[in-house]
């Protein structure tokens, strides 16, 4: 009951609900099956509920099964508010004269986002190229875009521009969901290993994934992950990768030397798998810091669904139905690895007409749902991911039947190194775990590696059966 003039005053359910729903922290959702009325009233009638300007705030925390709930019990491991994506262009000058990119400039890509180049300048030197970085003025994963987008300038520059890596390190506010998942997973993974999870999750605050691989013996390993006697392998996934600039990873190793001494770690890279370094000084004394930098996988995923019609299903229908029940099984493949920005082209075939029916659908990038480094996943639970229960409500006239054909090409993009096929058929790999598994030739894993889906690299045919 609030106080007023020194007196309590009692509330009514409405007043007190109201309160409770103001004082309530933005992460809640009030279910539609666990209406916070029905419970306040279960308090009332228990003569329980007291509302004051303290009271109300941890009231509506325990009126939500995640939620709040979460934040309390993780004081140390908050959620993550949403980041504006970060990367690294490449600017060429084909003039013969000097160009000055001023302060501010804006870079906008050819799918529409907009990046500015902040308070620095660059001068691209006649005929030759220059490197900045650049910042989505969007934030969250909409700035997120694949490899090879060209970009025009705010200022008219004689100059073009593209990315060679795609931006990824873009992210919404981190939900209930996302947030439970990655504390349990965290805790589960690491939790008796209490100096490694203090710097992930810090890492994790400026970073957009990150892992710490711990050597617990006193021998040290080559395979199939790199790891020191006693020591660690710090794997970060930054905007550009190999390619960072000194500024994009300075805060990795201000988080190494202020977490715990973590100077036993993986400092020798090879072709396979670069280490970055830098010289942090401690107390006055340079120390060095090292990390691997995580990098991209290209997944080109080929499927195709067999589906059947009610009866008298009018040809729009069909064709918009089956679009759609190949854009909810892409958005769940994004959810699953993590994607870009991009277009897929989706077929719809039926034995009456000679040619498909061709749709382009856009897609919205999707941080994913576990940290996307190192994923372990069967061709089988990719399968599984062609229908749900939500498409099925979606798609009432369309009756999912069977994907004969399913096929997914990992390529690490390393000279030499074959790509992995995964599909249906027996006789190529089923399952993959990027950690355990030994994927190149000098018997080592891709622990480094993180898979994401390029929406204009997922091919679904649709077709129609009797």
């Amino acid at each position: 009951m609030p106080l007023v003039n020194g007196v309590f005053v009692p509330l009514t359910l409405s007043e007190a609900l109201e309160q409770i729903i103001e004082a309530a922290p933005v992460s809640i959702q009030f279910a539609p099956g666990n209406p916070p009325e029905l419970i306040l009233a279960n308090m009332f009638a228990q003569a329980s509920v007291l509302i004051d300007a303290d009271a109300g705030a941890v009231l509506a925390a325990l009126m939500s099964p995640t939620g709040a709930l979460i934040d309390l019990q993780n004081p140390n491991n908050p959620r993550r508010s949403a980041k504006a994506t970060t990367g690294y262009l490449v600017l060429t000058n084909a003039t013969g004269a000097d160009i000055v990119v001023p302060i501010d400039t804006v870079f906008t890509a050819s799918t529409g986002q907009k990046y500015s180049i902040g308070a620095t300048t660059v001068t691209v030197p006649a005929n030759d190229t220059a490197e900045c970085v650049v910042t989505a003025e969007e934030t969250g994963i909409g700035g997120n875009i694949p490899a090879n987008r060209t970009f025009s300038n705010s200022g008219g520059l004689d100059i073009t521009a593209t990315n060679p890596l795609p931006w990824l390190d873009g992210y919404d506010d981190e939900s209930d969901a996302l947030y439970l998942q990655r504390v349990i997973q965290e805790k589960s993974e690491y939790g008796a290993q209490v100096a490694s999870v203090a710097a992930e999750t810090e890492l994790k605050k400026y970073y957009s994934a990150a892992r710490m691989l711990i050597n617990k013996s006193t021998s040290g390993q080559t395979v199939p992950v790199p790891l020191p006697g006693n020591g660690y392998n710090c794997v970060v996934r930054t905007p550009n990768g190999v390619n960072a600039p000194a500024l994009e990873i300075a805060q990795i190793f201000d988080v190494l030397s202020r977490r715990f001494e973590f100077v036993n770690a993986q400092n020798e890279g090879s072709a396979t798998h670069p280490v970055l370094g830098g010289t942090v000084y401690v107390s006055g004394t340079p120390q060095n810091y090292f990390f691997t930098p995580a990098q991209a996988v290209d997944m080109t995923i080929t499927a195709t669904i067999l589906v059947r019609f009610a009866d008298g299903t009018a040809q729009s229908e069909k064709i918009s139905q089956a679009n759609d029940f190949a854009a909810y099984f892409i958005r769940r493949l994004m959810s699953f690895f993590s994607g870009v920005d991009g277009t897929s082209t989706i077929s719809f075939e039926q034995d009456e007409y000679e040619y498909p029916t061709e749709t382009e659908i856009d897609f919205a990038g999707d941080v994913g749902q576990t940290d996307p480094i190192a994923p372990v996943f069967g061709i089988a639970q990719i399968r599984d991911l062609v229908s749900d229960l939500n498409t099925k409500k979606n798609t009432p006239q369309l009756f999912y039947d069977s994907c004969p054909s399913l096929e997914i090409v990992l390529d690490a993009r390393v000279e030499y190194e074959t790509p992995i096929t995964m599909s249906l058929d027996p006789y190529d790999r089923q399952f993959i775990n990027f950690l355990s598994d030994v994927l190149f030739s000098d018997d080592t894993s891709w622990f480094d590696r993180f898979a994401f889906v390029d929406p204009a690299k997922v091919f679904v045919t649709v077709r129609e059966t009797a």
